[in-house]
């Protein structure tokens, strides 16, 4: 049962300090009590069937379950429905694993993690990166793929330019002219369709690369410019990113074989990430000769010249961090946006209430949205976090233990992971009362549906290892958000929308939406 939650129980998660020496695992031994109980091995969680060499697999292939690459939530719902809310899940390519969904247990792993948030992924990317020919990236693969030490030396260095609120509000005004130029083009589209097109997802994608473009290379890319054609730059990098994601999806949650011998979609994932690139690194360079030219007078320094003159990081290591934000920032604020509209559209009751907030904020401003506007807007944030709870972005969480973990008794030993499936708490009635329904009101300050976890919803990660670009997505998506409920109501009428899983969650319809014009 979920107890009440108390703020007193969840102390700050605080900056680690990445030692070499561990602490010994503990001595676990059958007759040790915790908690009233008897310490359990991990082989006694409950899961399915495990063969040497094999793992699991025999198990879930006679089970009947779907392992589609783009429903890999439905087989993790599955063995939870199956076995409970703690799995082990032991398969031939991944460490040994115990998924859970409690947020108390993602919080013990969290917390137990903290001096070394070990997290197993991207492996193909990082493969790819370490044998280019040119050695480009120096045997560094940036904190997307990294671990340890190495994670920790740039992590460390380029947390305080990428959250610092000051650096992320300088970019406010220029992200807010590039949602208004969009509204724009949102209302020719309706005025042309009578309705969003087919493939306003890539229009979306448009609004996100020219947004995060102007925080990263600090200029437009010329995204929304009307009828772009097909091999424009933006559109290169756009397809190319989706290509990445795709085959990305296929090397990571697909048999590894690749390990062995270069794979169809790890040989495209080599091809797209090589052009991805060379493109990007083109824009760095660019963006590095107009700042030259304009020197540093009269002006705050922009966030890659903040990052280049941060001392222990390299000009190879600014350019892998933007490299990486421009790739996690296309697909993954457009998405949420896609599916919030979707949320508002279906649920006009919760849209009208935004849309009077939104007045009573703005309240006939007509100049730039500023940060005070944005933090007025509690009932807008609320809608976001709901949306984030219902379509997440990713499933959950994972670290790998560097020490004996115990939850409920049990004992799961170093070198295992626990994956937090915050995707399945999300929509468990035991964490989220009428958990089916879009409340965005149960994230408000008084809590109408009772206290929330704070490890239940986790869309950006938590601790140490959370999103670095975290701070400039939710002002992207406020801004959007906002600019939208006061210019259109949004009406969709076709077929409901699901999730998606690849890397990032997609809605798994064409996001055909009717707006209408507000007087």
């Amino acid at each position: 049962m979920l107890h009440v939650w108390k703020a007193a129980r969840c102390p700050p998660l605080t900056t680690p300090h990445l030692v070499t020496a561990r602490p010994e695992s503990l001595k676990a031994a059958p007759q040790i009590e915790r908690n009233g109980g008897v310490l359990k091995s991990v082989r006694e969680i409950p899961g399915p069937p495990t063969f040497p060499l094999l793992g699991c697999l025999p198990s879930l292939v006679a089970s009947g379950m779907s392992f589609s690459p783009n429903k890999i939530h439905k087989l993790l719902e599955g063995l939870i429905q199956k076995h409970g809310p703690m799995v082990r899940l032991e398969t031939p390519q991944f460490p040994p694993a115990v998924l859970v969904i409690n947020p108390d247990h993602i919080e013990a792993m969290i917390r137990a993690t903290m001096d070394n948030p070990v997290r197993y992924g991207f492996l193909s990317l990082k493969k790819i990166r370490l044998e280019m020919e040119d050695d480009y990236f120096e045997g560094k693969t940036g904190v997307l793929s990294e671990n340890g030490e190495e994670w920790w030396r740039v992590r460390s260095r380029v947390q305080t330019p990428m959250l610092k609120s000051k650096n992320v509000v300088s970019y406010l005004s220029q992200v807010d002219q590039i949602t208004l130029d969009f509204i724009e083009r949102m209302a020719f589209f309706q005025a042309k369709h009578g309705e969003m097109p087919r493939d306003f997802q890539t229009e979306l994608y448009k609004w996100a690369l020219e947004s995060v473009g102007v925080v990263a290379l600090n200029r437009r890319l010329g995204c929304l410019t009307p009828d772009l054609p097909e091999d424009s730059e933006p559109m290169r990098l756009i397809r190319l990113v989706s290509d990445l994601f795709h085959n990305l999806n296929l090397t990571e949650f697909g048999v590894h074989t690749w390990r062995i011998f270069p794979t169809r979609p790890y040989r495209t994932v080599r091809e797209k990430h090589t052009a991805f690139l060379r493109l990007v690194d083109s824009n760095i360079r660019e963006t590095e000769a107009l700042l030259l030219a304009q020197g540093h007078e009269d002006r705050e320094a922009t966030l890659m010249e903040s990052l280049l003159m941060t001392p222990g990081l390299s000009r190879k290591d600014v350019i892998t961090l933007i490299l990486d934000m421009i790739f996690a920032g296309i697909d993954t604020t457009s998405h949420t946006i896609g599916f919030t509209l979707y949320l508002l559209a279906r649920h006009p009751a919760v849209q009208t209430k935004l849309q009077e907030e939104v007045d009573t904020v703005l309240s006939g401003h007509k100049g730039p949205l500023t940060a005070q506007h944005l933090a007025k807007l509690s009932f807008l944030k609320a809608v976001i976090k709901e949306s984030f709870r219902i379509f997440p972005l990713v499933i959950g969480t994972s670290r790998t233990l560097d020490k004996d973990l115990i939850l409920d008794n049990y004992v799961i030993p170093k070198n295992w992971s626990v994956f937090g499936m915050n995707m399945l708490t999300g929509w468990e009635e035991t964490y989220f009362p009428r958990a089916k329904e879009f409340l965005p009101e149960r994230w408000l300050r008084h809590k109408p549906l009772g206290p929330i976890h704070p490890f239940a919803s986790l869309p950006f990660g938590a601790g140490v290892r959370m999103c670095i670009g975290r701070r400039l997505a939710e002002q992207e998506m406020y801004i959007f958000l906002t600019r939208v409920m006061q210019q259109f109501t949004v009406d969709y009428k076709y077929e409901d929308i699901d999730i998606n899983t690849s890397l990032v969650c997609t809605p798994s319809q064409p996001l055909r939406f009717n707006l209408t014009e507000r007087s």
